[in-house]
C-alpha cells in the first residue's frame, strides 16, 4: 500500500470531514480491483488506517469507520463526531461493482445549490466523496458559455443577458423549458459564478469526481433563424407537452449544419473557460418538445457527432424520464458511449436495460426539494436482488440519487449511498440499528424503536402514485411509475378542502399518521440521553414538523368550522416556532444567500425576488401550474407567507392567490438568518400542547 499522487487530496478531505480526529487517522493508497474502486479500514501499529483507490474511496472508508467503529456521523443534517478515534477491531473491506456513482438531478442546481459559495461547495463535495459519489452534474457558471458562444451568431450581449434566467431557475433553461424570466442576469453575475465553477471543478478533479456538464441540446434564443440564414428552428410551445406552463425557447434542429456550427462554438467556449471535460448531459424532448418534422434518429446523430468532435472519448449522459429516451434514438447512436440514468429506477425492466445501453439505477425521493418523510427503505435495500433476478438484462453500471433537492431525508440518502459498496441486498434488520447508533452516538432503545416504527410507516414504500388536478394535462409521466411524498396542507393554496400544496403530487398520505406520532413520542423519550447530539436535534425538528403537518391534514375537512380554523392557524404558529430553531429550516438563509450574489442593491433584490418565487408561485403568472411545487417547511414561510394567506382566506374568502404570491415575492421583507430557541424544548412543549 504505497503512496500515490492523490493521497494529499485524500488527507485533506479527511482533515475537513474528521476535524480533530484527523490526526489519529492515516491514509494509504490501494491498487484498484480490475479498475473498480475499493477501500479498507484497519488497525496498524496502534493507528487507524483508511486505505482506498482514490480520495472518494478513502472518504467512503471514513464514513464506514464512523458507522461501524466510532459511531458518529458527518452529514448535511447534523454532525456527530466522537471525542476520540477508537481502533477498528476487525479488518473492513469493500469494493464497488459500479463504475458511475452519479450525484444530482439537474434541478438540484435550482432547488438546493443555486446560491452556494465556496464554503458550501467545499463541504458539499466532501460529503459527496464520503457517500461514494464519483460523478456529478454541474450547471454552475455554464450560462457564460451561452453568453459567449451566441455572440458569434448575431446576438448582442444585452439580448442574451435578458434571455438567460437567474441562477435559481437556470436548471430548467438547460432542460429547454424556460427562458427570459425574472429580469435575466448580468455579465458580472455570470462571471462571478463562472469563477466559482472553475474552483469547484478543480476540487472535483482533485477528489476524483467526474464533472458532467450541460451539453448543447439545440436551445437557442428567439430569432436565431432570421439572424442565421439557412438555420432551421422549431418553436417548442409551452413547457408541459405544449399544454401548460411557460413558453419554451426555440430548438435548433440538431441534424443540421447550423447546429454543428453552434455546437462547435459552444464546446470551444466551454473548454476555454472551464478546461477539458468529456461528460455531457443532453436531453431531447424533455417533458415535451416538438421536433417539427425532424427525424429523432437524425437529431440524435447530430448531437452525437458534435460530442465526438468535441472529444472522441465523450460520455453522453441521458435521463430516462417522461417516455425518453426512445428506442429509435438509442438505436441510432453509439450506445457504448452513453449512460442512461433511470431516474425512478422503474424503466430499465420495460426497456430491457435501455436496449443494451449502459445504465444507472436511480431513485427520485423528492420533488421540488419539498420536505416530507418519504422513501422506500425496503425497495432500496432490495435493489441488488432485483438486478440479479433479471438475468436477460445487463446489470446497472451506475447508481444515482435523483432527488430534486438533496437536503431532506438523511436515512434515505445514507441507505442508497451504501448500495455503492455492495452487490448484495442490504439487511435492514442489521443496517438500521447500526445507522441509529452512528446517527446518535450511542445505543438508545427509544431512538431505535422510533426508527423501527418509521421504517414500517413513512419509509415503508414509495407511496401513492403522483396525481394532477389539471384535467386536460396529458400523462407527463409517460411510461414511468412516478411517486411523490404528500406535502403539507399548511402550504396549500387556501380552500375549505386542501389536500396538497402542489397540483402535481399525491393527495393522501402513504402511511398511518398515528404511526409517525408513535415514533415521534419514542424519539422525544430519548431526549434526556441524546439532546446534545446535533444529529438528534435535527431529527427531532424534522419529525415534529411532520407530526404538525399531519395534524393539519386531519383538520382540513373541518375548515368550515371557525374553531377548526383557529386550531389550523395555531398549528402554523407552532410550526414557525419549531422550524426557527434549526438553520436548515430558515427562509431567511435562502434569501440572504440569494442577495449575497448581487453586486448592488438592485441586483440583490432581483435575485431575492426570483428566489422567493421559486419556493412559492415558482415563476411568473404563466407558471401557475407550478405554484407550490417547491413549497418548503421553513420558518418565515409558515409564519409569514402561508399564515398570511390562510388568515386572509378565513376572514375574506377566496382570492387571486397567484397574484398574491407574485406580490409577496416582490415585497421587501427581512427574515431571521439565525436560529432561535432550543429545538428539544420547543418539541417537548409541542408534545405537551398537542397530546
Amino acid at each position: 500500500m504505497s503512496a500515490a499522487p492523490w493521497t494529499g487530496a485524500a488527507r485533506d478531505v479527511i482533515g475537513r470531514l474528521a476535524g480533530p480526529l484527523a490526526g489519529e487517522l492515516d491514509v494509504r493508497a490501494l491498487p484498484s480491483d480490475d479498475g473498480r474502486d475499493r477501500y479498507e479500514v484497519l488497525a496498524d501499529s496502534g493507528r487507524t488506517v483508511l486505505a482506498g483507490t482514490g480520495p472518494v474511496a478513502v472518504a467512503s472508508a471514513f464514513t464506514r469507520y464512523l458507522r461501524d467503529v466510532a459511531h458518529g456521523q458527518v452529514s448535511r443534517w447534523g454532525v456527530l463526531l466522537p471525542a476520540a478515534a477508537p481502533l477498528p477491531a476487525r479488518h473492513i473491506r469493500a469494493a464497488t461493482p459500479y463504475d458511475h456513482r452519479v450525484a444530482y438531478n439537474l434541478t438540484v442546481g435550482g432547488y438546493t445549490t443555486p446560491f452556494y459559495r465556496w464554503p458550501e461547495w467545499e463541504r458539499e463535495l466532501d460529503l459527496l466523496a464520503a457517500s461514494g459519489v464519483n460523478a456529478a452534474h454541474l450547471t454552475l457558471g455554464q450560462e457564460l458559455v451561452w453568453l459567449e458562444a451566441f455572440q458569434e451568431f448575431g446576438y448582442a450581449e444585452r439580448e442574451l443577458l435578458e434571455w438567460i434566467v437567474p441562477p435559481s431557475h437556470q436548471a430548467w433553461q438547460w432542460l429547454n423549458n424556460i427562458h427570459s424570466f425574472g429580469g435575466g442576469t448580468t455579465r458580472g453575475l455570470a462571471e462571478r459564478r463562472a469563477e466559482l465553477a472553475v474552483r469547484v471543478l478543480g476540487r472535483m478533479r482533485e477528489l476524483g469526481i467526474r464533472p458532467i456538464l450541460p451539453g448543447f441540446s439545440g436551445t437557442v434564443p428567439d430569432g436565431f433563424a432570421e439572424r442565421n440564414p439557412g438555420a432551421r428552428t422549431v418553436p417548442q410551445g409551452k413547457w408541459f407537452m405544449d399544454v401548460a406552463g411557460p413558453q419554451r425557447p426555440d430548438w435548433l434542429d440538431t441534424s443540421t449544419p447550423a447546429y454543428a456550427r453552434v455546437a462547435e462554438a459552444f464546446y470551444r467556449h466551454q473548454r476555454e473557460r472551464f478546461g477539458h471535460h468529456n461528460a455531457w448531459a443532453v436531453d431531447l424532448l424533455h417533458e415535451g418538445g416538438i421536433l417539427g418534422g425532424a427525424s429523432l434518429t437524425d437529431a440524435a446523430t447530430g448531437i452525437e457527432r458534435a460530442l465526438r468532435a468535441a472529444d472522441p472519448d465523450y460520455l453522453w449522459v441521458i435521463q430516462a424520464w417522461t417516455g425518453n429516451p426512445r428506442a429509435e434514438m438509442m438505436a441510432a447512436i453509439d450506445r457504448s458511449r452513453a449512460l442512461v440514468i433511470d431516474l425512478t429506477g422503474t424503466v430499465w425492466r420495460k426497456t430491457s436495460g435501455f436496449w443494451g445501453t449502459p445504465w444507472a439505477y436511480g431513485i427520485l425521493p423528492n420533488y421540488g426539494g419539498r420536505h416530507g418523510l418519504y422513501g422506500s427503505l425496503p425497495d432500496i435495500a432490495a435493489a441488488p436482488a432485483g438486478f440479479a433476478a433479471e438475468s436477460s438484462v445487463a446489470a446497472p453500471v451506475g447508481l444515482s440519487n435523483m432527488a430534486e433537492g438533496v437536503d431532506t431525508n438523511p436515512v434515505v440518502w445514507d441507505l442508497f449511498a451504501d448500495l455503492t459498496w455492495t452487490d448484495e441486498p442490504i439487511d435492514l434488520d442489521t443496517w438500521l440499528p447500526r445507522w441509529v447508533w452512528s446517527r446518535y452516538g450511542q445505543v438508545d432503545p427509544d431512538a431505535l424503536a422510533a426508527w423501527r416504527t418509521l421504517r414500517e410507516s413513512a419509509y415503508a414504500n414509495w407511496g401513492p402514485p403522483l396525481e394532477t388536478q389539471i384535467d386536460d394535462m396529458p400523462d407527463v409521466a409517460g411510461e414511468l411509475d412516478v411517486y411523490a411524498a404528500t406535502d403539507s396542507v399548511l402550504a396549500a393554496t387556501p380552500s375549505l378542502s386542501p389536500d396538497q400544496a402542489s397540483v402535481v403530487g399525491p393527495r393522501r398520505l402513504h402511511y398511518d399518521p398515528a404511526d409517525v406520532e408513535t415514533a415521534w413520542r419514542r424519539l422525544l423519550a430519548a431526549a434526556p440521553r441524546l439532546r446534545h447530539a446535533d444529529t438528534y436535534r435535527y431529527d427531532v425538528v424534522d419529525i415534529t414538523r411532520q407530526v404538525l403537518n399531519d395534524r393539519a391534514r386531519a383538520l382540513a375537512p373541518l375548515l368550515s368550522d371557525p374553531a377548526a380554523q383557529r386550531r389550523f392557524l395555531h398549528l402554523l404558529d407552532l410550526q414557525e416556532r419549531l422550524l426557527a430553531t434549526r438553520p436548515e429550516f430558515l427562509l431567511g438563509r435562502w434569501l440572504r444567500d440569494a442577495r449575497s450574489w448581487g453586486a448592488d442593491e438592485a441586483e440583490s433584490r432581483q435575485l431575492e425576488r426570483a428566489a422567493k418565487r421559486l419556493v412559492t408561485v415558482w415563476g411568473d403568472a404563466d407558471s401557475a401550474i407550478l405554484t407550490g411545487y417547491a413549497n418548503r417547511d421553513w420558518a418565515g414561510l409558515m409564519g409569514g407567507y402561508y399564515k398570511e394567506r390562510w388568515t386572509a382566506f378565513f376572514a375574506n374568502g377566496d382570492a387571486e392567490w397567484n397574484t398574491h404570491g407574485q406580490e409577496w415575492s416582490d415585497r421587501p421583507e427581512t427574515f431571521p438568518t439565525d436560529p432561535t430557541g432550543d429545538p428539544i424544548e420547543v418539541a417537548l412543549a409541542i408534545l405537551t400542547e398537542i397530546p
